[in-house]
């Protein structure tokens, strides 16, 4: 699935969640678009305002980095955390720290990640961050060892009640262009692997209209 469209005729470093194409027949209707080439903008929407990035409802332009490098970085770079930042507000983030969290309360966060349908799992640098239903929970291995916790079998049992468990390398490499496009929000890999393996509509919630 999808997440947003960028109409570019020149190759351009993406991640997969964004659909890449040469023309607007190519787009996916519904999803915010980034049109890339003051040349296509200029053929295709002429009363455009060349002062204004926004061309129509969730539709945006941005010159070519041939011909304004520096507008084009910032645009791509604007388009791309607006999307993901669209994206992930609906997704609440809670840090399971067992020494704040204690008795019921930790009890009860523990029933709701067991009680989630489909959980999908990523351990990356000493954190193993669990997604399902808008939450993302994470645990920080090395308190938990601090804490003279068994790390190995709360791993295990999070990887044995996990949907998608995500640790090796294949998968890190995969979503190397992720990690740097989120800022090293890492714990977000988990919902954008399900956003791609669930097939979710996401046109809903990633409408992005631009500040002034």
């Amino acid at each position: 699935m999808k997440i947003g469209n960028i109409v570019s005729s020149i190759d351009i470093k993406i991640s997969n969640e964004f659909n890449l194409v040469k023309n607007m027949d190519e787009i996916i209707q519904g999803l915010p678009t980034l049109i890339v080439g003051f040349d296509y903008v200029n053929k295709n929407y002429p009363d455009f305002n060349i002062l204004d990035r926004e061309i129509e409802t969730n539709i945006y332009w941005t010159f070519k980095r041939t011909e304004k490098r520096d507008k084009f970085e910032e645009d791509l770079y604007w388009f791309k955390q607006k999307v993901y930042d669209d994206l992930f507000n609906q997704i609440v983030y809670i840090f399971v720290d067992p020494i704040y969290y204690r008795g019921a309360v930790m009890i009860k966060l523990l029933r709701k990640i067991i009680n989630i349908k489909n959980k999908y799992s990523l351990m990356y640098n000493n954190m193993i961050y669990i997604y399902g239903d808008n939450l993302i929970f994470g645990f920080d291995l090395k308190l938990l060892k601090f804490l003279k916790l068994d790390v190995d079998k709360i791993k295990n049992k999070i990887k044995l009640v996990s949907t998608v468990f995500l640790d090796d390398e294949r998968i890190l490499i995969e979503y190397k262009n992720n990690i740097e496009e989120l800022n090293d929000r890492v714990r977000f890999i988990p919902y954008l692997f399900s956003i791609n393996n669930e097939q979710k509509d996401t046109s809903s919630f990633i409408h992005i209209p631009r500040e002034s």
